[in-house]
């Protein structure tokens, strides 16, 4: 019989259509149905057995079937029904599958592994917080070199003693003997190459522009101007103000195609954003500055956007290294360091002054209340009215 598109099932396929299990099946029907269609319906064959499958694989004529387009699985032996002992749950499978006589079903063993997955992280969670005293007098027997900046020794002691609180647990809990060695050396040996090399730095200033330190990535230019201690010469003031003007006029853009946006959203019932809202939609607008700043170039491939690149600076009553929010990286140019705050943010404040003194662009987008502080050779851009329209289109 020619099989020709939009031949219902039951034309085509009439032994097929026989053992369609029409009450489980709701208003579709053999006569509406197309022999190829990716949809799973019920059968049930003369013999009783019932099950679920597509359409397009009831009309399909594999191996096993031996030439009977209407084969039933189970009647031929191709698969057999087993019920797991553990579980009670049923499903047709080969009789090879059958014979392994598994306790389990494929979902309930998945449910029971990640059951005991989440008991063990639970156990080995508590068990490295009371391990963080022993991992404290192991990481005291540490030597750390002479001349590694405080904070990053910090940062070193943090991470350390994370790895060996879970070593310690893994240890205790899955018998892994010897990973609390092992892991001792492994952060004896960071200890001992804790600081970076200026040779480290510059190459990774000119590659990438990004410093790994600790698992963490650190603003590579910062740190080759701290290990070599030499005073960068500062960007070119029009310069600066010209790339301030360039960022002012993309969001200023961004503002007025935002506040559209939630007029319209807030007319059909949407909430209006918070600030964090509008800080976090905007540090994208700032990472998406990198287009302009290389806009066709041949530059533009290699140029680089980082979020939350740490900088070899402690804000006043900081214990660890700050971040900045954005840091532009352009082969063979300045980099640019870019702070956004809602608030008046002395953290913010120095983290720009250290990168003025490492030689790169540093921009300040202010967009909340408080007064502006005016820093030598940092540009501001006060964008506050900009997104003050912003949340007044999501008012009430």
């Amino acid at each position: 019989m020619a099989r020709s598109l939009g031949v219902s099932l039951a034309e085509a396929y009439p032994q097929v259509a026989a053992m369609w299990l029409q009450e489980r099946n709701g208003g579709l029907t053999p006569a509406k149905a197309t022999p190829k269609m990716q949809v799973a319906v019920w059968w049930r064959c003369a013999a009783g057995h019932e099950w679920q499958e597509n359409i397009s694989n009831r009309t399909a004529l594999p191996k096993w079937k031996g030439g009977d387009v209407a084969a039933c699985r189970e009647c031929v032996g191709y698969k057999v029904s087993y019920t797991c002992p553990d579980c009670g749950h049923s499903a047709m499978v080969t009789p090879e599958a059958a014979a392994k006589k598994h306790g389990r079903c494929w979902k309930c063993q998945q449910e029971r592994w990640q059951a005991n997955e989440k008991r063990l992280k639970k156990e080995l969670s508590t068990a490295a917080k009371a391990a963080a005293g022993r991992a404290g007098k192991l990481l005291d027997t540490v030597p750390v070199p002479d001349g590694v900046p405080a904070p990053l020794v910090t940062e070193w002691r943090w991470w350390a003693a994370k790895h060996l609180q879970g070593a310690i647990a893994a240890e205790e809990k899955m018998g892994r003997e010897g990973r609390t060695e092992e892991m001792l050396a492994r952060v004896t040996e960071m200890a001992a190459r804790l600081l970076p090399t200026k040779e480290e730095a510059g190459h990774a200033a000119a590659h990438g522009g990004v410093l790994r330190l600790l698992d963490q990535a650190h603003w590579a230019e910062g740190w080759l101007h701290q290990l070599t201690g030499r005073a960068a010469r500062r960007v070119d003031k029009d310069a600066l103000e010209n790339t301030a003007w360039l960022l002012g006029e993309i969001l200023a853009a961004w503002s007025q195609r935002a506040a559209e946006a939630v007029a319209a959203d807030r007319a059909k019932g949407h909430e209006a954003p918070s600030t964090a809202d509008v800080t976090r939609v905007l540090t994208q607008v700032v990472l998406s500055f990198k287009d302009e700043l290389v806009r066709d170039s041949p530059l533009a491939p290699h140029t680089r956007a980082y979020k939350e690149l740490r900088l070899p600076v402690v804000p006043d009553g900081k214990g660890r290294y700050g971040r900045a929010d954005v840091v532009i990286w352009i082969p063979g140019g300045p980099n640019f360091v870019i702070e956004i705050d809602s608030a008046p943010n002395p953290a913010s404040a120095e983290k720009l002054v250290f990168a003025r003194d490492a030689g790169a662009f540093p921009l300040w987008v202010r967009l909340g209340k408080g007064g502006i502080e005016k820093i030598d050779g940092v540009m501001v851009l006060d964008i506050r009215d900009a997104v003050r329209g912003v949340l007044d289109a999501g008012a009430e």
